[in-house]
């Protein structure tokens, strides 16, 4: 059905790629599009790159591709860098009724994009399709099984967002269902209606690595419809150290930026909700502290909660 917010989209899928100075891995990414079953219609490189090597990247790869496909790239200026920022000049370009985003470190399974439009055009109460990067299925760590026992979460069902403001993995799924419903969707694969995508938009207010903005997006998008994780859609995450924040700017993160997410997230959220989220994640940061008797960690792990606390207290300045 056309409306008013997807006359101007075409029925098709736009891959959008968002990276800084990481050219090998654009290369590889787009090498596993080339071999996609379904072909994109559109592939979008969206660089903050302060070099040139990432746009030279992606013309070697269109004159290796030979016309079989191509990828726009797209610089963007020192105002719009930063992940959730790149996403929104991305959406304002798309031409097709769906958008996927994957990260720039991904390897993508061959049916990876016909899995998840497949679900997108057979179940249209579905707003957003997600894929797994990694094992599917694992027994929760004796970390998490302790943070459901101090209830900092209430339970370990994969993929769902607790009122504490922290969300379990979604490896965490014993059942093994070929589609499972969620709260959120995992920014290292998902794909969205454009129409929705665009009036809902990345919050541009997290800088930089932007940690926690896929969580931040599907919260306010799950308002819309259900969120999907679809088994049979895969692809092989491959972390690139370059361009991870440092142990101070995590820990900072993790705070500052879990903070706002809960109170965007939870239209409802209540004065009882605030207290949950300060008491997980008070004790989430006393558990983090048992890495400062590991010499190997201890260093990292120091400056990890000195940036949590930075954080709470440049949130406590704020109120």
């Amino acid at each position: 059905m056309v409306t008013s917010e997807n006359a101007d989209l075409t029925p098709g899928v736009t891959v959008v790629i968002c990276t800084y100075e990481r050219p090998s891995s654009v290369r590889r990414v787009l090498d596993s599009i080339l071999m996609q079953e379904r072909q994109p219609d559109a592939t979008l490189i969206i660089d903050a790159s302060t070099d040139r090597r990432t746009e030279e990247a992606v013309r070697a790869w269109n004159r290796a591709a030979a016309g079989r496909t191509v990828a726009s790239y797209q610089r963007v200026s020192r105002d719009d860098r930063g992940l959730t920022r790149q996403r929104n000049v991305a959406l304002d370009c798309v031409a097709t009724d769906l958008v996927a985003f994957f990260d720039d470190d991904v390897v993508l399974e061959p049916n990876c994009l016909k899995e998840m439009e497949h679900t997108h055009r057979r179940f249209h109460e579905v707003v957003g399709v997600g894929c797994f990067g990694g094992p599917q299925v694992v027994a929760p760590s004796a970390l998490w099984r302790l943070r459901r026992c101090l209830r900092i979460v209430p339970s370990l069902a994969p993929g769902r967002y607790h009122r504490s403001g922290m969300s379990t993995p979604w490896e965490f799924d014993s059942r093994c269902q070929p589609i499972v419903e969620g709260d959120w969707l995992p920014g290292w694969g998902m794909m969205w209606k454009t129409s929705l995508a665009r009036r809902v938009r990345f919050h541009d207010g997290f800088a930089g690595y932007s940690q926690g903005e896929d969580l931040d997006f599907s919260l306010r998008l799950r308002r819309e419809g259900k969120l999907w994780m679809v088994r049979s859609a895969g692809l092989r995450h491959l972390p690139d150290p370059a361009g991870r924040p440092n142990p101070f700017r995590l820990g900072y993160m993790e705070i500052y930026n879990r903070y706002h997410i809960h109170r965007r997230g939870l239209p409802d959220r209540s004065l009882a909700d605030v207290a949950w989220f300060v008491y997980a994640w008070t004790v989430d940061t006393v558990l983090l502290c048992r890495h400062l008797i590991q010499p190997s960690r201890s260093l990292a792990a120091l400056r990890q909660v000195a940036g949590r606390l930075h954080a709470a207290h440049h949130l406590l300045r704020q109120l």
